[in-house]
């Protein structure tokens, strides 16, 4: 008996000296410098190992986990605002946040950067590079079969729809071309992008004139827009574009769908489609 006791105290003990390390090994004080890197984040680790985020995750028109990130600190962007939360580790987006991640590499901390994904594949890579790095990667992988769950349903409910000619519109009337996720986003949903046809590969910006010419079936916005009463918002509220187009081909998504290229483009995928219902 006193074998068998000693025994079961061993495993215990060691069981818990495995988990502390393996909480050793991974960061604790995570630092998020772009709203897009938050998004993964705050889908793979606790709050209690999140040391800071940008403010705009907080806010529900860009924020898809707005709801998680409330309660968590929040940054300015600055090296000031960050160097005095000691973190262990900094991520954020390549082409937002280079300063500020320059700076505190030079100061000696862990910083690693990612650049924003351009097909659905590489959101899953996005992902997965993200859960690599913070020790979660069984979580991003659950959260990468979410997106393909989605997308799978999604994919469903148009297979049997005649295809649509769409296209993303913006503030200055700009949209998205062949070499972008929302490209892809509509291919999923069943639609053809005009952008594309009209020869953008990236992004770039359509008339208002161009896009009625044009005719597609589907003018796609996004569902909140801030500032509405600003001239770059004119081109998305414009009364002409309401009254060609008429409300059944004005077709919105939630800002906090697609804002940020990565795993969330399945629920703009699935919104898409369901709209075509």
């Amino acid at each position: 008996m006193k074998f068998g006791a000693a025994l079961l105290a061993s495993l215990f003990l060691l069981a818990a000296i495995g988990s502390h390390a393996e909480s050793i090994t991974k960061p604790q004080r995570i630092v998020s410098l772009s709203l897009c890197t938050d998004q993964i984040l705050l889908k793979l680790v606790e709050k209690e190992r999140i040391a800071a985020i940008a403010f705009l995750s907080q806010d529900p028109i860009y924020s898809y986990e707005w709801k998680a990130a409330q309660g968590i600190n929040t940054h300015t962007g600055l090296a000031e605002s960050i160097v005095p939360l000691q973190p262990d580790l900094i991520i954020g987006s390549k082409y937002t946040t280079g300063n500020a991640v320059q700076m505190m590499s030079q100061l000696g901390y862990k910083t690693t950067t990612f650049a924003s994904p351009t097909t659905l594949a590489e959101a899953e890579d996005f992902a997965r590079a993200i859960g690599q790095i913070v020790g979660e990667p069984e979580r991003a992988e659950q959260l990468i079969l979410s997106m393909r769950a989605d997308i799978s349903k999604a994919k469903t409910l148009v297979e049997n729809l005649p295809a649509q000619v769409a296209i993303s519109y913006g503030p200055n009337g700009f949209t998205a071309g062949k070499r972008t996720l929302k490209h892809e986003i509509f291919k999923a949903a069943g639609y053809t992008n005009l952008a594309a046809d009209l020869g953008i590969e990236y992004y770039g910006n359509i008339s208002l004139e161009q896009l009625v010419i044009s005719n597609p079936d589907v003018v796609v916005i996004d569902e909140d827009i801030p500032d509405q009463n600003s001239l770059a918002q004119n081109f998305v509220t414009h009364p002409v574009l309401k009254r060609l187009l008429g409300n059944s081909n004005l077709v919105s998504v939630p800002t906090n769908h697609w804002i940020c290229p990565g795993p969330l483009a399945s629920k703009a995928i699935l919104a898409l489609a369901e709209q075509r219902q």
